[in-house]
């Protein structure tokens, strides 16, 4: 993953915390924490927020990161579309493109987990890649710095299924490299509206962009950030 500096996950963290806009001590759910940052900043605001992710390693890295940080919360580990959580939690975040890894089907799946997992009136925000931008982009060659290694993502639309494909080669610091490839399903703003609606939401507010909340410049607008409340 790309490294951020702290003001950038603060400046992240803001946009998460005006969006969601629950009270102090509230519990919210980053749901696909990776490593955990915002999680961590949020935590330090003085919100009770659990991190579920996948990942037993970047888990580790989170929970290493807390300590370093003297910030306490819960991690868990877990596939989001076997999530169990029942009316627990006040807002739920999910960042950087974390939704859309699975089939049409799964991904549905997901979102009812998340109504399932939010109390009444609960806050859902999702931030993912608009579609509508990467596809003027592809295909693309991007290069990246992560946390020791430097990363080439080579990405291509397949315009069939919606789906971006990624091959990504990590050059590590001792030398080592690794090639993985993954697919997104990639989804206009009018069609994660759709599955938001048909899942028990009201779309609240989009934005394109956390510097301009509330305003999605459509093709320009690099990114999905949607506000969704549970309505029942």
């Amino acid at each position: 993953m790309a490294k951020l500096t702290d003001a950038q996950i603060a400046a992240e963290a803001d946009f998460i915390e005006d969006s969601l806009a629950v009270a102090k001590g509230a519990m919210v759910l980053d749901l696909a924490c990776g490593t955990g940052r915002h999680a961590i900043e949020l935590t330090r605001r003085g919100y009770q927020v659990v991190g579920y992710d996948l990942s037993l390693s970047m888990l580790a890295r989170a929970a290493d990161e807390a300590q370093d940080r003297n910030q306490k919360l819960n991690f868990v580990q877990g596939d989001m579309r076997e999530m169990t959580f029942e009316e627990t939690f006040d807002g739920i975040y999910s960042w950087n493109t974390s939704f859309g890894y699975f089939d049409e089907d799964r991904n549905a799946q997901v979102i009812a987990r998340v109504h399932r997992a939010l109390r009444k009136g609960g806050q859902f925000l999702l931030d993912v890649v608009n579609r509508d931008f990467i596809g003027r982009q592809a295909p693309s060659l991007a290069w990246f710095e992560g946390e020791g290694c430097v990363c080439m993502d080579e990405m291509t639309i397949d315009w069939i299924t919606s789906r971006m494909r990624i091959k990504r080669t990590m050059m590590m610091d001792d030398g080592r490299s690794k090639e993985i490839e993954y697919s997104i399903r990639i989804y206009s703003l009018h069609e994660l509206g759709k599955m938001l609606h048909d899942h028990g939401f009201r779309v609240a507010e989009v934005s394109g962009r956390i510097a301009t909340p509330g305003v999605f410049f459509g093709t320009d607008s690099p990114r999905t950030l949607i506000l969704a409340e549970k309505r029942g």
